[in-house]
């Protein structure tokens, strides 16, 4: 079908000619265009895939036409095709690939049907199982608030930590909003991680102890954006979206660029439900600030330079007198006790 590959490339995807035969459609076809996709539509499951995107694209009809626009405005309209260098209309196919990537978006405007949130203090963690059997083991200092929504499931972490043990259910997603981060779960255990200024940054820290996440911007026409375009194959898609299966692990800046981590044991991931604490590296001060989540914590570095020292190790989170003691063999530093005070001093 040489004369059929002129139109529209045989390098795409059958669903991507689906959507480019429907973009000429929609925008018209020369005589020899229309015998070209009358033999394409024969090819394998060609007229049941056209049908499909057909039905989809009806649908935005009955979307409102300011959402549309929405849609269309976000989109990059510098993409090219890549076999003949002209432009073709990514409005058509981005709203097509919206219905086909995400929930439709009336479903999004719709009022949440359950409302509650959580939250624990210093010291304090917390299990709870939401109405739909998931369960979400808290950690101190961990606020988070639940929406369900008729098509969806959805919480936001608004600072803390959180293990998740989602009760997978098809119809409706389960979506974690944290930071500058939107997690889509496809059933899994997994941790996040969201404590602006601590030892994990200013970012989000997600590491999948089984099934598979997704992660990507947090709002919703920029997580529709890098999803289209890497299912179309235009450009790579990290560090916007990264998919995370078990070991995995990968953290965001305060911006939401993704960087992969070294994989992690599971019972490494949310360590701190075996009441511990990993450094890795980390400056001594924010490990200080880290045990203070858990309780008080009566050291203090001397100087910068002493609070800039870096430590690796695991210790106890309820157990800082343990931390302070093992300081003097691996720092260049003494505990001094002076006026009340416990000083960690340079040696």
């Amino acid at each position: 079908m040489a004369v059929m590959n002129s139109a529209i490339g045989k390098h795409l995807s059958a669903d991507e000619q689906a959507a480019r035969w429907l973009s000429k459609k929609q925008s018209g076809m020369s005589a020899s265009e229309q015998r070209q996709f009358a033999d394409w539509l024969l090819l394998d499951e060609n007229a049941a895939r056209y049908q499909a995107m057909q039905s989809l694209w009806q649908r935005i009809g009955d979307l409102p036409q300011e959402n549309v626009a929405r849609l269309r405005d976000s989109l990059p309209w510098n993409i090219r095709e890549t076999s003949r260098g002209t432009f073709w209309r990514p409005g058509l196919v981005a709203a097509v690939l919206c219905l086909v990537l995400v929930w439709p978006l009336w479903q999004w405007l719709a009022p949440p049907v359950m409302t509650t949130a959580f939250h624990t203090g210093r010291g304090e963690t917390k299990q709870l199982t939401l109405p739909d059997g998931t369960v979400l083991s808290l950690d101190a200092e961990t606020q988070v608030q639940v929406a369900y929504y008729p098509q969806r499931r959805e919480v936001t972490l608004v600072k803390g930590q959180v293990f998740f043990q989602v009760n997978h259910q098809q119809d409706k997603p389960f979506v974690v909003l944290s930071g500058p981060s939107r997690v889509t779960v496809l059933g899994t255990s997994f941790g996040i991680r969201y404590i602006p200024q601590s030892m994990s940054g200013d970012g989000v820290d997600v590491a999948v102890s089984s099934g598979v996440v997704r992660v990507g911007p947090r709002a919703w026409l920029d997580n529709m954006r890098w999803r289209a375009m890497a299912t179309l194959h235009l450009g790579a898609d990290e560090p916007h979206l990264m998919v995370l299966r078990a070991t995995q692990r990968a953290t965001s800046d305060a911006n939401g660029s993704l960087t992969r981590q070294l994989p992690l044991e599971p019972d490494a991931i949310a360590d701190w439900r075996q009441s511990r604490i990993n450094f890795n590296n980390t400056p001594l001060s924010l490990a200080l600030a880290e045990f203070s989540r858990y309780g008080d914590v009566p050291y203090k570095p001397a100087s910068a330079d002493v609070a800039a020292l870096r430590i690796s190790g695991s210790f106890n989170t309820h157990r800082p007198d343990s931390f302070a003691r093992a300081l003097p063999k691996v720092l260049p530093v003494k505990i001094n006790i002076q006026a009340g005070e416990t000083q960690i001093l340079k040696r």
